[in-house]
């Protein structure tokens, strides 16, 4: 397989991300379907990542950078959080509540459905307003006539190696790796046997770490996403895993956003709401246990190692091998 050029995948990448954001506009101003502004929010993080991965190979106009797209999609990404909490709020939550308790919550929901107005005027105003024109004005332009950096005209193969091995290492040496885990006779051991209330003090004062972690998993599998079109389908396994994980990871820290929110839009509501603390509590549990598994399988030294010569080499077939056990306590 001939690789392209390091600057030709990035304006590939670029221009489809920018397009796939850009392509949601009208219907988030149409505020019709909470899904186009998750549609939107995903085409901006993914056009943010392109512009993280290929930054040393392209040369970029001030007003198309990085920062710039960041700053849209956390704006974006306050409204989004409010869909999120008032969907799971009323779909998963509600129905299962008995009518005490649903009064209560319904408080909350209307609480939730104000700050979503205000919300939403803010990102009209963003979407209509001419910062917004001037940087995706500013990246179909680069679009169209791209111009690029010495790293740009270099085969994509021999420069993507140095951009994405360093981001897996800050992710393998991640201290989120490590709740709920430790070192055995040299070996990563996970402490699989822990009682509910055991989980929940971990969970409760290293969450942060678990938060911190997620967010680090999301930027190496948006950026691995970027560049997989160089490895075949060699990265799809471990991409599907992260994306489970991301998942898996958001629905712990969920709950506490959840219970917080609760909290805060509502001051008795955690103390009528017993029903609704253990459906979170259930919820947190399940998502440990998930959480558990794909631990052990990325604390495996072999797992690691096999994607580091994965992505060392692209366009090449790794060697096989199988991850070994890790003891569990």
């Amino acid at each position: 397989m001939i690789s392209p050029t390091f600057g030709a995948l990035a304006q590939g990448a670029i221009a489809k991300y920018l397009k796939q954001a850009t392509g949601y506009e009208a219907a988030v101003l149409a505020d019709t379907d909470p899904e186009d502004l998750h549609q939107m929010r995903v085409g901006l993080r993914r056009l943010r990542t392109a512009l993280q991965v290929f930054e040393a190979g392209i040369d970029l106009p001030k007003a198309a950078r990085e920062p710039k797209v960041a700053k849209i999609g956390r704006r974006l990404g306050q409204l989004r959080d409010l869909d999120v909490i008032g969907d799971t709020l009323r779909n998963q939550y509600l129905p299962r509540l008995p009518k005490g308790e649903q009064v209560a919550l319904l408080a909350v929901i209307d609480h939730l459905a104000q700050a979503r107005q205000r919300a939403y005027r803010d990102v009209k105003q963003l979407l209509t307003g001419k910062s917004y024109r001037t940087i995706t004005q500013a990246l179909r332009a680069w679009v169209q006539t791209p111009t690029y950096r010495p790293l740009g005209q270099c085969s994509a193969a021999a420069v993507v190696p140095d951009v994405v091995l360093p981001l897996m290492g800050d992710l393998w040496l991640h201290p989120g790796w490590w709740v709920g885990a430790q070192v055995v006779a040299h070996r990563p051991t996970i402490q699989t046997h822990l009682s509910l209330a055991a989980a929940d003090s971990l969970i409760a004062e290293q969450g942060y770490l678990l938060h911190s972690l997620r967010k680090q998993i999301k930027r190496v599998r948006y950026q691995l996403r970027v560049v997989a079109p160089l490895y075949g389908d060699l990265l799809e396994a471990d991409l599907e895993r992260f994306s489970t994980m991301q998942d898996t990871l958001g629905a712990l820290q969920d709950s506490a956003v959840l219970a917080q929110f609760i909290a805060q839009a509502h001051a008795e509501a955690s103390h009528p709401m017993p029903t609704l603390r253990n459906l979170l509590a259930q919820s947190r549990h399940q998502s440990w246990q998930q959480w558990q598994i794909d631990q052990k399988h990325y604390l495996d030294a072999v797992v690691r190692q096999d994607l580091r010569l994965t992505l060392l080499q692209p366009g090449r077939q790794p060697r096989a091998v199988a991850p070994a056990a890790l003891p569990v306590r």
